[in-house]
């Protein structure tokens, strides 16, 4: 995440998720940025805007390609696909340089990388959620008659079963899951929009060559979203509804193991440094934390939307500092749920 303090190690992996967090790195990132232009390449050589063998040796440069030092053009020029351009043009002919990139700009090159980014992001992540349903779904088998007191207001109400709460801390997350599909798909598109957004280069060939881009990348083909961004808050209001479904659990299990309510055992558990009795539920605790930085996030990753004129710097920057933040404190409350209802040893009433 984009605190040093909670990833420089001394907190663990408390609140981070190096497996969501590497999807977002310099190599991942900017093998998916190659990805589009290996496909551009290959789109202007099949429909005839550059000779064949121009794009053969411009693919062939694109393919070699593994420096990932492009910070210092992003310090020159707001972000990194100038500098990556001009280096994969170095060593070719000026015929050959043709076959990079003409036609394409900067954000068809970020936001497609981003899409096909989250995408990958959202494999992990219901991978994890369809774990965490199944590891509930266990808990309901084995515990679900049991008896415990249900609370409203957190004030004692009447009597229910351990399968009345249990089961509402699967039902949003089996919505969620389905969800993912309709949010994939609205995220899966392909951005060709050229350098204001007209989609009119290289002229006559643009339909096909967008529509070669898009089938290569496995993406669909639709309307130019530069300054729509619906479908990066769409993922975002996901990300905010299974880390806040997630953070009710915690919140959940960690009033249940307070000591006088004993309605949870869990194994291991966290010691005090001055009450050697305690036994604090952290992982509990983290998803909470968690789910409320997610909800605070998509506040800020809402205001993404608000582009000016054609294209924004300020607005598209934010989503940068905020989505990828977004998928690893995602990733991490469902790495906690997982320990956490793993450790579950007896959940209800005592006896």
């Amino acid at each position: 995440m984009t605190n040093a303090f909670t990833t420089s190690g001394l907190f663990g992996g408390l609140l981070c998720d190096p497996a969501i967090a590497q999807e977002f790195d310099a190599p991942a990132f900017t093998a998916r940025m190659l990805a589009f232009e290996a496909a551009w390449t290959q789109a202007l050589g099949t429909c005839g805007v550059v000779p064949a063998d121009d794009a053969e040796t411009a693919l062939t440069a694109i393919k070699a390609f593994s420096n990932h030092t492009l910070g210092q053009g992003s310090d020159r020029d707001g972000l990194p696909v100038p500098d990556l351009v001009a280096a994969l043009k170095s060593d070719l002919s000026s015929s050959a340089a043709r076959a990079v990139h003409t036609g394409a700009t900067s954000q068809d090159v970020i936001d497609t990388a981003m899409v096909l980014t989250c995408l990958a992001v959202m494999d992990r992540l219901t991978d994890r959620l369809h774990r965490v349903i199944a590891a509930l779904e266990s808990v309901l088998a084995r515990f679900g008659d049991a008896p415990l007191t249900a609370r409203t207001r957190m004030q004692a109400a009447l009597p229910a079963t351990i399968a009345l709460r249990v089961a509402a801390w699967r039902r949003p997350l089996a919505d969620h899951l389905a969800r993912a599909v309709d949010v994939r798909a609205q995220l899966a598109f392909v951005q060709i929009g050229g350098p204001i957004g007209t989609r009119e280069m290289p002229q006559i060939h643009v339909a096909e060559c967008a529509g070669r881009v898009a089938a290569t990348l496995g993406l669909s083909l639709g309307p130019v979203w530069h300054t729509d961004r619906s479908r990066i808050i769409a993922l975002g209001h996901w990300l905010a509804l299974v880390a806040g479904s997630l953070g009710k659990i915690g919140q959940d299990v960690a009033l249940m193991a307070q000591q006088g309510v004993d309605e949870i055992s869990l194994s291991g558990g966290g010691v005090s440094s001055a009450m050697a009795h305690k036994q604090n539920p952290i992982g509990a605790e983290m998803m909470v934390a968690l789910a409320r930085y997610v909800a605070g996030q998509q506040g800020i990753l809402g205001q993404a939307m608000i582009h000016e004129q054609e294209r924004s710097g300020a607005a598209w920057a934010l989503e940068w500092l905020t989505l990828p933040a977004m998928a690893e404190a995602t990733g991490a409350t469902l790495n906690h749920a997982e320990s956490l209802i793993a450790s579950i040893e007896r959940i209800g009433i005592p006896d």
